[in-house]
């Protein structure tokens, strides 16, 4: 008898784990992030309803959610900076937050690659509906 509580309250606790993940990972809704947004030795990075063009060339699929630090976009495969290059993806590295200064009307994108913060500036106007 012992055991098959055991095995409830295990299983009980393993889906509430998973519907907690699911839940602080779910996407913020119309979060105000679309735009374009540049930085003078990678390129641009373009925001529109959960894909990102990577200058102009590779679009990625993302979130946005929020954690204790503020915004961010979690886009679904890695992306770096390589010096002299621009922008890279790599989808055998572990995915890093791109962080949003704020939402809704982000002015700032932050990609950080090791110590060193890459800012990437709104160039559009921010539009309201």
């Amino acid at each position: 008898m012992q055991r098959v509580i055991s095995t409830g309250v295990v299983a009980a606790g393993t889906v509430l784990l998973i519907a907690v993940l699911i839940f602080l990972r779910e996407p913020v809704v119309d979060a105000g992030e679309n735009g374009l947004f540049a930085n003078d030795c990678c390129g641009t990075v373009k925001l529109a309803d959960g894909e990102m063009l990577l200058n102009g060339q590779r679009t990625i699929s993302y979130i946005v959610a929020r954690d204790a630090d503020g915004p961010y976009i979690l886009p679904r495969f890695d992306v770096g900076v390589v010096s002299d290059q621009g922008l890279d993806v790599d989808g055998t590295r572990s995915v890093r937050k791109l962080r949003l200064d704020r939402l809704p009307l982000a002015t700032k994108l932050t990609l950080h690659e090791g110590l060193t913060p890459y800012a990437f500036k709104r160039l559009t106007p921010h539009l309201r509906n």
